[in-house]
């Protein structure tokens, strides 16, 4: 089961960037263009949310039932903090994550209270950029010291 929600996390977290940078960039064009609001901006925003609320409920899973740190992390917790790798994945990416998920549904609820398309558009550019650059910043990209595969699809890794 933990290669199973491994896996469906690692998918989802490209498909949280696809919309994440879609959402942004229509964001942002849309703002700076003068374009007028659409359904589809409005269905992309919601898209990126969305993934971002299923990659929480399968990093909980993987954090509460599969991870192997989980259990450090709750019986020596000084311990835990003093490994990087430990802290990184039980605090840091863990808490920025549910950050995001909470700036994403910010920035979702505060575009539905302006009528105005430039303000819907600044707000979409200002909230989705943010919770896309925490994102970013916390993915376990290869070249870090915790650094993950960028692809894992059942046990394979590329």
């Amino acid at each position: 089961m933990y290669t199973l929600f491994l896996t469906l996390h690692n998918i989802t977290r490209w498909l949280v960037l696809i919309f994440g940078v879609i959402a942004v960039v229509r964001a942002f064009t849309g703002w700076l263009g003068r374009r007028s609001w659409s359904k589809a901006d409005r269905q992309v925003g919601a898209l990126f949310t969305g993934m971002i609320d299923v990659q929480l409920l399968l990093g909980l899973i993987l954090f509460v039932f599969y991870a192997p740190f989980t259990g450090v992390l709750f019986s020596n917790f000084g311990a835990a903090m003093r490994d990087g790798v430990t802290r990184f994945f039980a605090l840091e990416h863990s808490l920025t994550m549910l950050i995001v998920v909470v700036l994403a549904h910010i920035g979702t609820a505060a575009i539905k209270k302006v009528k105005n398309s430039a303000a819907k558009y600044k707000r979409a550019a200002l909230w989705f950029t943010i919770a896309l650059g925490l994102i970013l910043a916390m993915i376990p990209w290869p070249f870090m010291q915790y650094g993950r595969p960028l692809l894992r699809l059942f046990g394979i890794t590329v």
